[in-house]
């Protein structure tokens, strides 16, 4: 059978066109081959293991290296850490990044994530050098990197919406991120309000504008990712 409307074979026994749901027909015509046929996927794995072997072969013997550095030189300052978060950023940019299909929220949060780890490993080695110790990854840091994402990713999606509608999406869930901070202002984790309500503040205005502007593209997409 197929739909007189759109030409396509509908192979099932519904008599439903699954791309505009009129009544199919079965009137001999000929069908068109609007979708090429489906195939199974070769999975290409071996530049992925490739990687991956090779990367943990020389991560592990550059933190053997600076952990055994470490502990003769300066044992009392732990600075191997930040080599290790900088080596974790480096194969999760790659993995996650580079060689993912993910969305481009997915990638975002990592990049987030590994860079707040890197100025965690910084600030664990940087606050017993001095007496004052002070919690500046979460006061500020986690909320400029947060308001600057959603900033560069809003910018983005603002220019591509009508090529790249899923960026509205992703957008969306990385200003949910954005209220982070403001969240452990509230709960008492950190101590400065100005930088976590500006980020609060950027995040807020992202989604009222894409709300505002780009409402049903917005939800054409929420239905299309979360199948709504």
């Amino acid at each position: 059978m197929r739909c007189k409307y759109c030409g396509v074979e509908i192979d099932d026994d519904s008599g439903i066109c699954p791309l505009c749901h009129e009544l199919a027909v079965d009137d001999g015509g000929e069908t068109h081959a609007n979708f090429p046929p489906k195939t199974d996927k070769i999975k290409r794995r071996g530049s992925r293991v490739n990687f991956h072997n090779l990367y943990l072969s020389i991560a592990a013997i550059a933190v053997g290296v600076c952990v055994a550095l470490n502990l003769t030189l300066t044992p009392d300052v732990y600075w191997f850490t930040i080599v290790m978060a900088v080596l974790a950023y480096g194969y999760l940019t790659v993995a996650n990044t580079v060689l993912s299909n993910s969305s481009i929220w997915i990638k975002i949060f990592w990049q987030i994530f590994m860079i707040i780890l890197i100025l965690w490993a910084a600030q664990s080695v940087l606050n017993p050098l001095f007496e004052e110790r002070n919690n500046w990854l979460l006061d500020y840091a986690v909320p400029i990197i947060l308001g600057i994402s959603v900033v560069a990713l809003g910018i983005t999606a603002a220019s591509l919406i009508n090529k790249e509608p899923s960026l509205l999406v992703d957008n969306l869930l990385i200003s949910l991120i954005g209220f982070v901070p403001i969240i452990l202002y509230a709960t008492g984790v950190i101590d400065e309000v100005i930088p976590a309500s500006i980020c609060a503040g950027l995040c807020g205005l992202s989604m009222i504008c894409f709300v505002a502007f780009a409402k049903d593209e917005l939800w054409a997409e929420i239905v299309r990712r979360f199948h709504f």
